[in-house]
């Protein structure tokens, strides 16, 4: 399984670099639309739709890091309230509903991008792209940082006791 957990870090930090990337760009286009926009009264029709896909994309590639650093949002009040064992497993319970709804949600939204591509469906813009290429992004977030919730668990989980191992 270490093979496959480095695989899926190698992935997860590719994604992140390209998410990093992506923000560039993102930065560089609405900064050329403010310049063309408002010093040579010239605004660009491409912007906006350039940086609206870029988003999408930026967004479901660093939804995993985030996840394997456990860096999302939490309330703890109940967490906070509870015993260690109750706190671990209230974790696990978490994890377990989490990873489940992500890896639901990368099925359905795997789905519905087969559908767009195989309809041939393009964005409604200036500058229409076939919407596959935009949405292919969030599945892919879903099911990594599903895998990353069912990790956790598996990471956290107490070593066995002694002579069992």
């Amino acid at each position: 399984m270490t093979t496959l957990f480095r695989i899926h870090d190698a992935i997860t930090d590719a994604g992140r670099m390209l998410a990093m990337l992506l923000i560039g760009c993102i930065a560089l286009a609405f900064s050329y639309e403010v310049t063309a926009r408002y010093l040579f009264n010239a605004p660009t029709s491409w912007a906006n739709a350039f940086v609206a896909y870029f988003l999408c994309a930026s967004i479901f590639l660093i939804t995993p890091e985030l996840t394997r650093r456990n860096a999302h949002v939490v309330i703890n009040m109940l967490r906070d309230a509870l015993k260690p064992a109750g706190q671990r497993r209230l974790d696990v319970a978490v994890r377990l509903v989490a990873g489940g709804m992500c890896l639901f949600a990368a099925w359905f939204c795997f789905g519905e991008t087969i559908k767009q591509y195989t309809r041939g469906i393009e964005t409604i813009s200036a500058w229409p792209v076939p919407k596959w290429m935009v949405s292919v992004f969030v599945p892919y977030g879903f099911f990594s940082a599903g895998l990353y919730f069912l990790r956790q668990i598996a990471e956290d989980a107490p070593p066995p006791p002694e002579g069992l191992a």
